[in-house]
């Protein structure tokens, strides 16, 4: 059978990182043991949509990897594999499942090269959770373009709900539910410098922040971004909606989309709306379905202690509150906030 990434996976893994072996053992120096044969398979291919083949459940032991054999076949060609994993014990949702030592691109994903652009079977072991009682998830899907770890239909290479799930329970009588809420806090944003080079955007994904300059690999993960105008004051602006203050090779007043070359349509769209609501009384993902999406795309002459709503493009609503502004639209600006947002269990847009 067909190797899976071999240029991005010719790497020496840990025993606690990600182990790829062929079906007949030609991986072996990746450290894989050739004797251990994955007992648990997911099939996906273009005619087993709503099949249980997709799925499957495992009772392992706490802190274990498990094996899982991967049978994938694209409808198009598969460019890319991405995975997100679930831990249930805390209440961060889905992320990127990244391996210390593999070959990814800034996203996350994996390149997928040579004949598996078709069709690949190969083995994995996955981390089971760490202690008794726990569950975690893995999503795996693959996509024909650059995709998007929050929207699996994104570019998928077979259709728009086309993935395999993998659920691990550490013990027969493990229990848990996909995370629904994830809140942060201190979130700092800069305002932004024209070069690009300040951290002026960040994703309600994982709270990371973003400068555009780093290129168009984490595109998809840019929700919005904190702009400071003399007479608009400390604002919010989506991605798309975002103003031309950028400057490149002598250009001025560049788009985000402009100045990373990537079409407009390929920016977040992020809607904001000003809120009279608790933000500190708001405990799980439920308590913000209350939020309906407005037209606005900015929000501006916001106040310390002042609360925004907020629908993402994904469909996840939530609530930002500002905890403190340092006024200015150079280097030393930055706005500080905490965020309370539901998130999507499975990578699928609402």
């Amino acid at each position: 059978m067909k190797k899976l990434l071999k240029s991005s996976f010719i790497v020496a893994f840990t025993a606690t990182s990600l182990i790829f072996t062929s079906c007949t053992n030609e991986n072996e120096g990746l450290g894989a043991d050739p004797g251990t044969e994955a007992t648990n398979e997911i099939i996906v291919n273009p005619t087993n949509a709503g099949s249980q083949d997709r799925n499957v459940e495992i009772v392992a032991a706490a802190n274990s990897l498990v094996p899982v054999r991967i049978n994938y076949t694209g409808d198009k060609k598969m460019r890319r594999a991405y995975i997100t994993k679930n831990d249930f014990s805390n209440d961060l949702g889905p992320q990127p499942y990244k391996y210390p030592t593999a070959v990814q691109k800034s996203d996350g994903s994996i390149d997928i090269d040579g004949d598996d652009k078709d069709d690949f079977v190969f083995d994995l072991q996955f981390d089971a959770p760490q202690n008794l009682g726990e569950v975690v998830e893995y999503v795996i899907w693959t996509t024909n373009n650059k995709g998007d770890f929050r929207d699996i239909s994104d570019s998928n290479s077979i259709d728009d709900t086309a993935f395999g799930k993998i659920t691990i329970k550490a013990g027969a009588n493990a229990t848990g539910s996909s995370a629904s809420f994830r809140s942060f806090t201190q979130t700092i944003l800069a305002a932004p410098l024209a070069d690009g080079t300040s951290e002026t955007f960040v994703s309600v994904y994982n709270n990371e922040t973003y400068k555009i300059n780093q290129g168009t690999e984490t595109l998809a993960l840019w929700d919005f971004g904190y702009f400071y105008g003399n007479t608009t004051g400390a604002s919010f602006y989506s991605v798309y909606d975002f103003p031309k203050v950028f400057e490149k090779n002598g250009a001025t007043g560049l788009h985000v989309s402009d100045f990373v070359g990537t079409d407009l349509a390929e920016l977040n769209r992020f809607y904001f709306s000003t809120s009279t609501a608790d933000f500190d009384a708001v405990a799980s993902g439920t308590d913000l379905d209350f939020i309906q999406q407005s037209t606005d795309e900015r929000i501006r002459n916001l106040n310390t202690g002042d609360v925004v709503e907020f629908v993402d493009q994904y469909g996840n609503k939530g609530l930002i509150k500002v905890t403190n502004i340092v006024t200015g639209n150079g280097s030393a600006g930055r706005i500080t906030f905490d965020v309370k947002v539901q998130v999507n269990a499975i990578p699928l847009k609402q």
